[in-house]
């Protein structure tokens, strides 16, 4: 029964169950996952990716990351109801209404202020134009598929593989426990952290937020997805039209 009677969130996406969230394997798996993007970013600043990668190299880091992803979505697909004592639906994996998807779109040019305004303030203070390793080498390619590729991958597969991983399970735990702010702090700068680029990190992880914000007053995963996918879409634009706007 939904009989929790915290305080904490009492109406998300109804009121808490007793035992949502609670236990072995919901630690377990956030752990496991959260030491998975840890480990990533490590792993990038003792060993940068090569430059010079070529359109083949790419595209079979795509495909295997694409396979390595989709294996960990549906994982927490499947855990999500038994863990969180929800249905996929109450969690927000239902139909966007139109004024869902409206908020979405807000929610874009939202999260494109707060992330290219912190990039770029970060930019200023520390004097570079640090840019994202797989910006610099999407912009160097040439090679019709594999764009396509990665242009699928990013606004497609990304938003709702990140969507569901950091908002539906990270910000939902916070927010069991915490409260919106503890939820969305997690759930922001654990997607920045799995980004793998510590200067990235923080606008990032801002970005996050805003998508929290989205997926909490619509109570709808696609809502953010759509944030995302149309923030993501907005990148890929620039990058292929006003190339030297990027640099």
């Amino acid at each position: 029964m939904n009989d929790s009677t915290s305080a904490i969130s009492p109406v998300w996406p109804t009121r808490w169950p007793k035992d949502s969230f609670k236990g072995f394997w919901t630690w377990l798996l956030a752990g496991a996952i959260a030491a998975l993007f840890g480990s990533l970013l490590v792993l990038q600043l003792l060993v940068p990716p090569p430059k010079n990668i070529t359109p083949a190299q790419l595209n079979d880091v795509l495909i295997v990351q694409l396979i390595a992803d989709g294996i960990l979505v549906a994982i927490v697909l499947l855990a999500l109801p038994p863990l969180s004592k929800f249905s996929l639906r109450d969690l927000g994996f239902r139909v966007p209404t139109l004024a869902t998807i409206g908020i979405g779109i807000l929610g874009a040019f939202a999260m494109a202020l707060v992330a290219n305004g912190a990039a770029l303030l970060i930019n200023l203070v520390a004097r570079s134009e640090h840019q994202q390793d797989i910006v610099a080498i999407f912009k160097g390619l040439h090679d019709h598929t594999t764009i396509g590729l990665f242009a699928v991958f990013a606004i497609i597969f990304a938003p709702f593989a990140e969507e569901t991983l950091f908002r539906v399970f990270f910000f939902n735990i916070g927010l069991r426990f915490g409260g919106f702010w503890t939820g969305a702090v997690v759930s922001g700068l654990l997607f920045g952290i799995a980004h793998a680029d510590l200067f990235e990190l923080i606008p990032l992880a801002l970005g996050g937020v805003v998508l929290c914000g989205v997926y909490y007053i619509t109570r709808n995963a696609f809502a953010s997805m759509i944030s995302h996918a149309l923030f993501n879409s907005f990148a890929i634009v620039m990058l292929l039209m006003f190339p030297k706007l990027t640099q």
